[in-house]
């Protein structure tokens, strides 16, 4: 895949007045296409005439493969001729030869159309720019319409059109008075390209949808000018630029370099044509790394990267250890004073009990750490038992090692001290702000050279952590043991401890063998490319695919669902983007049925445990009293198993006629691709007379006043017309009698202009009857959607049936393999025994991700499907070796959820990736660090780069629309639509949101977690309004970033209550849900900084704790504060839920007014249930709610050809539905093109 980009800027012109600011356009958009774009070829064209553009625009796209990418870029003069035709004009253009001296819009989506290139995008900073869409996707009428329909639907053809402007308004030049300036919109677009805007599926891409949101919030507040956007068949996303700043320069994953073509001439500016033209380019052509260490440049290594990423895994398990106050691992040093951390002396000669120590670890392989003081304490972390035993660790650590020489056995440093992270979370109970505010202090402050200084901080740290000293801390006098027995008193001892890591846990033990590929047990390299996993390293492995199967619903489902699922069943590599609430356990319920029906073995895995039950309790739902998924997992879920083999092989299974079963379900199958192309037709042509009901009235106020747009007549007579007047204006020879001929008929004086208007007028008539005689006809879009619905609906019964009986078939004959697999678990044979030939047989299981290995066999390929739920939160080091037993793989996650917890620094991260050799930079770009990626990005990276794209749930079922507009604006683009049942909410209220103003003051007890007393006190005299107030059995949650906050909330509210009511930080509510959340920020005006600034950065949190609230969302704080901070709390603090869409509707407008002609009084943009009707209308039989349809007219993205109808069907439906009302969905170019009628008919009803 190629990717171009022509960049052409013109400011001198022959024959029209010169510009200032298009050579600065174009220059500052090349500069941000270098640095991110990735481009193979930047072709910047100052000044040119218009052959010159000609011809470098004809070669692209004539030379183009149909996975390449052209952005083309123009600045310059966009003029109109007499019949109002957009032209862009060049330093040769005339204005009375616009034809044959510019460019017109005509000409230019000809050429766009024409080309094999899928992926095109245009960025038109020029006046009129809108009007380009006025012509946009238009077709003939003739037979070849449902042929260019189906090029849309099978080749994702896609043109993404972007304008400074709308069809009659002027873009304005930069503000020049103080040096030239780029203009306000190509200004807004390098913002954006450098970053500003959005990656809202994270797949390390800003896509043309990410952009054009940016460039419009940045460019609106411009008066008269509208920045626009105009589609033709584009699905999905068209990548223009890297998002992260990091790494933007490098390569892409899989080249060897950006491969100049030959012969072409390089971008102007570069005099070198061999000039590296990133910054990582001229780094790497220097041989430099970007963290300055020398690297190895070449092909992918997989074995240096499976190595990277088990070191990191180890050294975090290291790090994330504890030794047991009364276990063996860990020892007090009898050193007297203390030498290491204080540095007395570089080595210190290890005696006694810790030379025992080290010596056991130096043989083992196992890491030593050494510290002081040493902190003897009960585990605080959540979710540790009361039971958990006491811990011995130092406060103070570094990395240590055993020496042996001729003086004996020594103890060196080999670290740098710092502060035990592990301790301060689980010994302190910090937040993540107060812990990186320590971090950071004792980095830039560490001052403990000497017993002194050593002994100060010590008591300095323990001080701000408020722990217990039990002895005076004097370094210079150490004690040579610590009380650990029972009741012994807990905190920091003036004692100094050694003890000995174990890097293979048993939290990673299992990842740790699968990454080892050199004991033959683990991953084989050579391997890889037979599995999903090769996807990471090959992009061109994401494309591979598989023949179509049948799919198996056996719940509810919508069109996005079902596009993923296809995909999940072709493609090696799917990455969908799951928001909450927007059904991703019914489409994984739907992936594992269709999966397990067509004979395929699939494996569902998650780090949530709660997600895996999730979607085994309902697929088990289906089963007569035997599980269809397996359970596995840790000992407890294996020991299972048996009891659940022996249920399915005893299970009486219903006699199924599988084949005329799956004869009806593949007929059902085909009749709703059918309906869906049925409402895909229509939407494409009510999406057509949207955009020509507006030029058509636009072009009918420009006729002679003796003229009316109905005196033309019909098709017929339109084209006699059309004839008699393009003969009157431009036959030389005829033309005055066709003028003579036009004058008598329509009596109109016939001078040029009037005659141009007339033309122009005549053309969009043309086709705007074909596209009302082929409408007539048809099935409403209604009677289609209904269609639909019962379709999906029987297919639902028919799914269940052939499920069953497949899975009934398939058990009898594999009857001996599951008796064998249960003759192996009652002699403990190993446990992979059999496991192979088992999965064909029992098809579908599920665990969490480090249960894998417990399980399953490390054979490549070994399940037809993995499935990996909660993507974000997954490591890379874990997404390893689900791919590897994948033969393809569904990676499911949200980008802008909670993220995986690394422990591990950047610092010990960099320094690992050094070791391997390999380049931090490449690792950036792909997404493939161990810290800072997570398996969702890896993932969406890897399918980005080789040109595929991330699909999207994107329709959201649980939250009250007030609850969750706010969140799909700042996350997600505004892509999802919002289809919750407000009318069965448990606790249904009109506006969902309320913010209750406390101005409190903040704490830090101890300099530790923030705290806001009356702010607390405020939530719970709100919780007792609401315990009275609310239905029963409504569930309450209350969230707050800090931890402090929480514990304050408790302790005021009691046991008794906290019974009912659940408090906690988000983290304690990530994949659950609660009728009514109660948000209390805590941090206010004159918050410390470290809090405040944390809490602000923490945006993720905030959705989490947002999104699950189902019913009513309270937000108790500092409103003037959380206003002023920007983020999401910001954006509630300013709405309160009411809604910041734009109400302006033109079509809209002319429906409210034929309605008042007529004597009625209808009512604009009524709310009921959260949900907002365009008008309300009171007829002859009572009153009726109006959803006015624009069938994704100016929408900003083009979903799957009949998703926009369907959606707005959708919406119709939920608010009859949520409201009680008759409602209907009005065409917006009905409203636009014949209101009179449209009030008529409603005003009847």
């Amino acid at each position: 895949m190629r990717r171009t980009a022509i960049l052409i800027g013109v400011n001198r012109y022959a024959d029209l007045e010169d510009l200032r600011s298009p050579r600065v356009d174009v220059r500052e958009l090349e500069r941000v296409l270098r640095d991110n774009g990735h481009y193979h070829r930047i072709e910047t064209l100052v000044d040119p005439g218009r052959e010159q553009a000609m011809e470098v625009l004809e070669g692209v796209l004539e030379n183009a493969k149909p996975k390449d990418l052209v952005l083309v870029s123009f600045s310059g003069h966009g003029v109109k001729d007499t019949r109002g035709r957009l032209y862009l004009a060049f330093s040769d253009t005339r204005r009375k030869r616009l034809e044959t001296t510019a460019l017109s819009a005509e000409t230019l989506k000809r050429m766009l159309e024409g080309t094999r290139m899928r992926s095109k995008a245009l960025l038109l900073d020029c006046c009129y720019g809108g009007a380009f869409a006025d012509g946009f996707a238009s077709r003939s009428g003739g037979e070849d319409d449902d042929l260019d329909l189906e090029r849309q639907f099978s080749e994702n053809a896609g043109t993404y059109v972007i304008a400074a402007s709308g069809a009659t308004e002027k873009a304005r030049e930069g503000d020049n008075t103080h040096g030239v300036q780029a203009s306000p919109f190509t200004s807004a677009v390098v913002r954006g390209l450098a970053g500003g805007a959005p990656d809202a599926d994270a797949d390390g891409w800003i896509d043309a949808v990410d952009l054009y949101q940016y460039v419009y919030r940045e460019v609106e507040h411009i008066d008269n000018q509208r920045v626009t956007v105009s589609t033709l068949g584009v699905r999905g996303a068209l990548a223009l630029a890297r998002h992260t700043a990091s790494a933007t320069a490098a390569d892409l994953p899989g080249t060897s370099g950006r491969g100049r073509d030959p012969g072409l001439s390089e971008e102007a500016g570069h005099e070198d044509g061999d000039a590296p033209t990133t910054r990582a380019e001229a780094e790497r052509s220097e041989g430099v790394s970007a963290h300055g260490g020398e690297e190895t440049t070449g092909r992918w290594s997989w074995e240096a990267y499976l190595d990277y990423q088990r070191d990191c895994l180890l050294r975090q398990s290291v790090l994330q250890q504890l030794p047991d106050a009364n276990g063996q691992d860990v020892v007090v040093c009898e050193m007297g004073s203390e030498a290491l951390l204080s540095r007395t002396v570089e080595r210190w000669p290890l005696v006694g009990r810790a030379e025992v120590l080290a010596r056991a670890a130096t043989k083992e392989g196992r890491p030593l750490r050494y510290g002081y003081p040493a902190v003897l304490f009960d585990p605080q972390r959540e979710g540790r038992s009361r039971g958990s035993r006491p811990k011995l660790a130092p406060l103070f650590v570094m990395d240590v090692e055993m020496v042996e020489d001729s003086d004996g056995r020594h103890l060196v440093p080999v670290g740098e001290p710092e502060l035990n992270r592990e301790l301060l979370i689980s010994a302190a109970e910090l937040d993540e702000a107060d812990i990186e505010e320590l971090l950071s202090w004792f980095e830039v402050d560490w001052d403990g050279r000497g017993v002194a200084g050593l002994a100060d901080k010590a008591r300095s740290v323990c001080a701000r952590l408020d722990l217990r000293r039990v002895d005076d801390l004097a370094a210079g006098a150490l004690h040579d043991s610590v009380d650990v027995r029972r009741g012994a008193r807990r905190g920091a001892q003036n004692a100094a401890v050694l003890y000995r890591g174990d890097p293979a846990g048993a939290a990673v033990k299992q990842v740790v063998g699968d990454l080892d590929h050199r004991q033959g047990k683990g991953i084989k390299v050579d391997r890889i490319a037979d599995t999903a996993l090769g996807a990471l390293s090959d992009p061109e492995h994401t494309a591979h695919e598989s023949a179509p199967v049948l799919p198996v619903v056996t719940g509810l489902s919508n069109a996005a669902q079902e596009e993923i699922l296809a995909s999940a069943m072709e493609r090696t590599l799917t990455v969908a983007t799951g928001a909450p609430g927007t059904g991703k356990t019914e489409l994984i319920t739907s992936v594992v049925t269709t999966a397990v029906t067509a004979g395929q073995s699939v494996l569902v895995a998650s780090t949530n445990n709660t997600a895996v039950d999730e979607v085994v309790d309902k697929v088990n739902r289906l089963g007569p009293d035997a599980d269809l998924v397996v359970r596995t997992g840790n000992m407890e879920k294996r020991g299972n198993e048996r009891d659940i083999l022996n249920a399915l092989i005893a299970a009486q299974w219903e006699d199924v006629d599988v084949h005329t079963v799956r004869e009806r379900l593949s007929m059902r199958q085909r009749a709703i691709v059918a309906a869906q192309r049925d409402l895909a037709i229509v939407e494409e042509t009510e999406k057509r007379l949207a955009v020509l009901a507006r030029t058509r009235r636009r072009q009918s106020e420009q006729l002679p006043r003796e003229v009316e747009p109905d005196t033309v007549g019909g098709p017929g007579e339109v084209d006699r017309w059309i004839s008699r007047v393009d003969g009157a204006i431009g036959n030389r020879w005829t033309g005055w009698w066709h003028r003579l001929r036009t004058r008598r008929k329509l009596g109109i004086a016939g001078t040029e202009p009037e005659l141009a208007a007339l033309l122009t007028f005549l053309i969009t008539q043309r086709e705007w009857l074909d596209l009302l005689e082929g409408a007539r006809g048809r099935a409403s879009p209604e009677e289609a959607a209904d269609r639909l619905s019962a379709l999906r609906e029987e297919r639902r019964d028919d799914s269940e049936s052939l499920l069953l009986g497949s899975v009934s078939e398939t058990l009898t004959r594999g009857r001996s393999v599951i008796e064998e697999r249960l003759r192996n678990l009652e002699s403990r044979s190993s446990g992979w025994k059999g496991m192979q030939g088992l999965v064909r047989t029992v098809r579908a299981w599920a665990t969490t991700s480090r249960s894998v290995r417990g399980v399953f066999p490390p054979t490549p390929g070994l399940f037809d499907l993995v499935v990996i739920d909660e993507a974000s939160q997954c490591t890379v080091a874990d997404l390893l070796p689900l791919l590897y037993r994948a033969k393809r793989a569904l990676v499911i996650g949200d980008p802008h959820q909670l993220q995986p917890v690394n422990t591990l620094t950047d610092q010990d991260d960099r320094r690992i990736r050094a070791v391997h050799g390999l380049r931090s930079d490449e690792l950036d770009d792909r997404s493939l660090t161990y810290t800072g990626s997570s398996a969702y990005h890896a993932a969406a990276s890897a399918l980005a780069a080789g040109g595929g794209e991330v699909l999207w749930l994107d329709e959201h079922y649980r939250c009250h629309p007030d609850i969750v507009a706010p969140v799909n604006r700042r996350f997600y683009g505004d892509r999802l639509a919002v289809r919750t049942d407000t009318a069965k909410l448990a606790a249904p209220e009109d506006l969902a949101i309320r913010w209750i103003d406390v101005r409190g003051h903040c704490e830090r007890p101890g300099g530790r977690s923030c705290r806001n007393p009356e702010e607390a006190e405020a939530v719970v005299e709100l919780l007792r309004e609401l315990w009275t107030g609310l239905p029963k059995g409504a569930s309450v949650g209350v969230v707050s970033p800090f931890t402090a906050q929480v514990r304050a909330i408790e302790g005021l509210l009691g046991p008794e209550a906290l019974k009912r009511i659940r408090v906690g930080t988000a983290h304690t509510f990530q994949g659950g849900e609660r009728d009514v959340v109660v948000v209390s920020p805590a941090a206010a005006t004159g918050v410390h900084r470290s809090s405040g600034q944390w809490a602000l950065r923490q945006q993720n949190l905030w959705n989490v704790a947002i999104t699950r609230a189902r019913s009513r969302l309270y937000v108790v704080g500092d409103r003037r504060y959380w206003a002023e901070q920007g983020g999401l709390l910001s954006d509630f603090a300013a709405t309160d839920g009411e809604s910041t869409g734009k109400s302006e509707d033109d079509a809209r407008s002319r429906l409210f007014e034929a309605l008042t002609e007529r004597g009625v009084e209808p009512r604009v943009r009524q709310r009921i249930g959260g949900y907002v009707c365009d008008l309300l209308v009171v007829g002859a039989e009572g009153e009726t709610a109006v959803i006015i349809d624009h069938a994704g007219a100016g929408t900003t993205s083009s979903p799957a050809p009949g998703r926009t109808l369907q959606r707005t069907l959708d919406r119709a439906a939920l608010f009859a539905s949520v409201s009680g009302l008759n409602t209907v969905r009005v065409p917006a170019w009905r409203c636009l093109s014949e209101p009179e009628a449209v009030a008529e008919q409603l005003s009847a009803r």
